[in-house]
């Protein structure tokens, strides 16, 4: 889902905003606040979770900081375009990190982990290539980046759901 998010998240907000009338340096400030944000959030958040055994609600905060950044961007991207920024790189950093945590904590034998770990980071990079594509071919049919934001509304919607799955009980019964 990060990575996903990444190639479009670094790259389309900044057309996006320059076609609601924002200057370069605006929208590319935006962008350094929405990485700043990312960059704060990816590194206090697992330090934060670090005494729970179950990390499923520290992953919620993130994609619900997702979700808001997202619904802000695609129904009133002007109205908060600070906030949604901000939620968006909270939910983004954070949720990279946790998400790498959560993998390492399936496992105790450290081989299993990395393993999965590697198949995480490799599948991840394989997928991130197709929504910037998808939202790109959204935004020539429908000349916004509206259905773009929306799609990853969706998509954040989904993990949310699959999250559910990632509680700690379970980890013993992966093999």
């Amino acid at each position: 889902m990060f990575k996903c998010c990444w190639g479009v998240i670094f790259t389309l907000p900044l057309t996006s905003f320059q076609d609601h009338g924002w200057s370069i340096s605006q929208s590319g400030k935006l962008l350094a606040l929405l990485a700043l944000s990312q960059a704060a959030s990816a590194l206090s958040l697992p330090i934060l979770a670090r005494q729970y055994k179950d990390r499923r609600p520290w992953l919620w905060f993130t994609l619900f900081m997702q979700f808001a950044g997202f619904a802000g961007l695609a129904f009133i991207p002007e109205f908060a375009s600070v906030l949604w920024a901000i939620c968006l790189g909270i939910g983004l950093g954070g949720c990279f990190t946790l998400t790498l945590i959560v993998a390492l904590d399936h496992f105790e034998e450290p081989n299993n982990a990395g393993a999965l770990s590697a198949l995480m980071q490799g599948g991840g990079f394989l997928l991130a290539a197709i929504p910037p594509w998808f939202v790109a071919v959204l935004h020539d049919f429908t000349g916004t980046y509206k259905a773009g934001w929306i799609f990853h509304l969706c998509s954040v919607i989904l993990v949310i759901v699959l999250v559910v799955r990632l509680a700690p009980r379970s980890y013993n019964k992966i093999h």
